[in-house]
């Protein structure tokens, strides 16, 4: 096969895996958007030492108010990535916790954040 053949054949394998993403991407917005999330235990007591606008951004960059899941599970742009979102910005700060000696709570065990 001729390098063009191939490079053509590149490009088109990458168009049609492109709408496939596309579409997949939209059913999971879709699901995201109709579903319910699993509900999450915090206690606001456990993480009094944090800075509140650390999670709280609304407070600080006038982006809305009430709890987070309202933007974030319904704003197209940003509902998709929701569950990683989350999850990165919650463990990444437990783990930063732990790097650093103090207590951290959960980090990969899913019932220690959601019951």
């Amino acid at each position: 096969m001729s390098r063009a053949r191939r490079l053509l054949s590149c490009l088109l394998g990458c168009a049609l895996l492109g709408g496939v993403g596309y579409a997949l991407r939209g059913w999971h917005l879709e699901a995201v958007s109709q579903r319910p999330l699993l509900a999450v235990s915090f206690d606001h007591l456990d993480h009094r030492t944090q800075p509140c606008a650390d999670c709280h951004h609304n407070f600080t960059d006038d982006t809305g108010g009430g709890p987070c899941y309202h933007c974030h599970k319904v704003t197209p742009a940003i509902a998709a990535d929701i569950e990683g979102t989350f999850h990165d910005f919650c463990r990444d700060c437990h783990v930063e916790a732990r790097l650093q000696g103090g207590e951290s709570g959960p980090l990969r065990s899913c019932a220690g954040c959601h019951p």
